[in-house]
C-alpha cells in the first residue's frame, strides 16, 4: 500500500480546521497533519495525492437498510453490494437496520446473512455490526413495519437473535412501554449491545426509566415515537431534553420539517444528535414503483412511501442530508464533523479508532469540494470511491 496524501483547504481535526493542510496516511492509519509542505517530506516519493475543499472523518450511518437497489436482508452479497455502493455517498461506516420477518427464524436467517459481511473488505465502507431494529417495537408506532410480525421484548429471543449474529450484534431498538422491556433493555446494556428506543408511544417518564437503564440513542427522532406535548412530553421530549440519548435525525426535508430539525439541534447542540440517513435500498434510484417485502413502494420526490402514503425509510443519500444540515442547522464544520462521525462512534464505541482526524487514528475519510459534494472516500486508508471513475 503506497502511502496517501490529501490535500485541503480545511481539514477538521480535534484541535479545530486547519486551513491549507494536507494529511499523510500510511497502512491505513493517519500518520501526519500540518502544512503541505512538511507532510508531503514525510511521504514516500510515490504517494497518491487527492485534493479536494473539505477533508472530514468519513460518515458514520448508525441506521441504514441498503443502497442502489441492494437490501441488507437479502444474503451476503446483497449486503456486500449495498456497503460497497454507498461509500460514493461519503460513508464509512455503516450498521445494518435488520429485523424484519414473519417469524423469529425468518429474522435469524436474515441476521446471520449479513453477519457474514461484518467486518470484511468490501470495497466499500465497512459493516460495523448488526441494528435491530425491530421486531420489539410498537404497532401504535410502527411506521412501515409489517404489524403483525412485531413482537413483544423477550430476552430468550435476543439471546436467539445474539446468537444468530455471532458476535456482530451492536445495537437494539425497543418500545419501553411494552412488556417485558425493563428486563430486555438490562439484559442488552449487559451483553454491551447498545440500546436505542424507537418505534415507540412511551410516556416521557418511561422513556426516562429506560435511559436510567442504560438505553443511549433515540432512534430516528421525532419518526414512529410519541410527539411533544406541553403537558405530555413523549418520546420527542426525552430526545429534546435528555443528555442521556444521543439524537438520530433524518435530514432529508421529508421526515422531519427544517423548523423540527433547528428545534432539536438549538435544544440538544452538536454533541447531542447524529445524522442518519435510515435509507432503504431504493437510496439512488431513479422515481418510480418498486416491490420489496411483498409490498409495492413509490419513489418520488427524493420519498419512499407504501400505497397509504406510509413513509418507508429514506432514498436520500449522506451527502445530501450534510449539506441540508448546513444549510438547514449550521455551516460550522467542527459541529458537522462531530454530527455526521464523532457522536456516532462515541455512542458505538468506536472513537478509539475512527470518528476523527488525528494521527494514529484509522484514515476513514471523506474529502469534499466547496459545495460539500463528495471527491473521494477513503476507508482504512484505501480510496474507495472517486467522483468521476464510476463504473
Amino acid at each position: 500500500m503506497i502511502d496517501l496524501i490529501i490535500e485541503a483547504e480545511r481539514i477538521v481535526t480535534p484541535a479545530g480546521v486547519r486551513r491549507d493542510g494536507a494529511a499523510l496516511v500510511r497502512h491505513g492509519r493517519v500518520i501526519a497533519v500540518g502544512v503541505p509542505r512538511e507532510v508531503n517530506s514525510l511521504a514516500d516519493v510515490r504517494a497518491d495525492v487527492l485534493r479536494g475543499e473539505v477533508l472530514l472523518p468519513g460518515f458514520i450511518d448508525l441506521h441504514w437498510h441498503g443502497y442502489g437497489g441492494h437490501r441488507l436482508d437479502d444474503g451476503p452479497e446483497q449486503a456486500r453490494a449495498a456497503v460497497r455502493a454507498v461509500a460514493a455517498s461519503g460513508v464509512t461506516t455503516v450498521y445494518a437496520g435488520l429485523g424484519a420477518g414473519a417469524t423469529l427464524d425468518a429474522i435469524a436467517a436474515t441476521v446471520a446473512g449479513a453477519a457474514a459481511v461484518v467486518d470484511s473488505d468490501t470495497g466499500g465502507a465497512r459493516l460495523a455490526g448488526l441494528f435491530l431494529e425491530g421486531p420489539f417495537i410498537s404497532p401504535e408506532k410502527k411506521g412501515a413495519w409489517n404489524a403483525a410480525h412485531l413482537r413483544l421484548p423477550s430476552v430468550a429471543e435476543a439471546e436467539r437473535l445474539s446468537a444468530a449474529a455471532n458476535g456482530t450484534l451492536r445495537r437494539v431498538n425497543v418500545a419501553p412501554e411494552l412488556p417485558g422491556a425493563p428486563a430486555f433493555i438490562r439484559w442488552c446494556v449487559e451483553q454491551g449491545i447498545v440500546v436505542s428506543l424507537g418505534h415507540s408511544n412511551a410516556t416521557y417518564e418511561q422513556a426516562l426509566a429506560a435511559v436510567e437503564m442504560g438505553a443511549a440513542i433515540s432512534n430516528h427522532t421525532f419518526n414512529a415515537m410519541s410527539g411533544l406535548d406541553h403537558r405530555s412530553p413523549g418520546l420527542a421530549g426525552a430526545a429534546l431534553s435528555s443528555d442521556g440519548l444521543l439524537a438520530e435525525l433524518i435530514l432529508d426535508r421529508v421526515h422531519v420539517h427544517p423548523a423540527a430539525a433547528r428545534a432539536l439541534y438549538r435544544a440538544r447542540g452538536a454533541a447531542g444528535v447524529a445524522l442518519i440517513t435510515d435509507g432503504s435500498a431504493l437510496t439512488g434510484m431513479a422515481d418510480g414503483t418498486y416491490y420489496q417485502l411483498g409490498r409495492t413502494v413509490a419513489v418520488a420526490g427524493g420519498a419512499c412511501r407504501l400505497p397509504d402514503g406510509t413513509l418507508a425509510g429514506s432514498t436520500s443519500p449522506f451527502d445530501r442530508n450534510l449539506r441540508h444540515a448546513r444549510e438547514d442547522l449550521t455551516a460550522d464544520l467542527v459541529a458537522l464533523a462531530a454530527m455526521t462521525s464523532g457522536n456516532a462512534a462515541r455512542a458505538m464505541g468506536l472513537d478509539s479508532h475512527t470518528g476523527r482526524i488525528a494521527p494514529g487514528m484509522e484514515a476513514d475519510l471523506v474529502l469534499l469540494d466547496a459545495e460539500l459534494n463528495v471527491r473521494a472516500t477513503v476507508v482504512r486508508g484505501v480510496v474507495v470511491y472517486r467522483a468521476g471513475t464510476e463504473a
